[in-house]
């Protein structure tokens, strides 16, 4: 003859809700300090960006635009058409646009660079900081 004993507790079988809800509180707050830390990286990433691409493609092109026709070009926009003297330096539209949606800056007086080459450059929106292809100042 089998005895069951009635004072043993029942068995859980899921969790309580108040159990969830700390759950659920403990993530959102790991998440909202994780957020803290990440989000200050993703501005200094946008403005590496910025200054690696004006220092780069776009016064590579820039100045191949200037060997094939002995000047300047006026905008960025030149650089994306083909002419008698060869392809367009640059494809597409978006090799002219920063990291935050809008066109880089273009000066081709250059004063940032001592007149020896045009400024090109990306305004951050959050700061208002200009990012280009000048030397660093110390």
């Amino acid at each position: 003859m089998v005895v069951r004993h009635k004072d043993r507790p029942a068995q859980r079988s899921a969790f309580t809700l108040m159990e969830m809800l700390v759950v659920v509180a403990i993530i959102v707050a790991l998440a909202g300090i994780g957020g803290y830390f990440i989000l200050p990286q993703l501005t200094k990433g946008q403005q590496d960006i910025a200054k690696v691409r004006a220092k780069g493609d776009l016064t590579k092109a820039v100045q191949t635009y200037k060997i094939r026709h002995n000047q300047w070009p006026d905008s960025l926009r030149q650089l994306m058409q083909a002419d008698a003297k060869g392809p367009a330096l640059l494809q597409d539209a978006d090799a002219i646009m920063d990291p935050w949606g809008t066109e880089y800056q273009y000066d081709k007086t250059g004063p940032m660079n001592a007149g020896r080459t045009p400024d090109i450059w990306a305004v951050d929106p959050s700061d208002g900081s200009k990012h280009g292809n000048w030397p660093e100042q110390r």
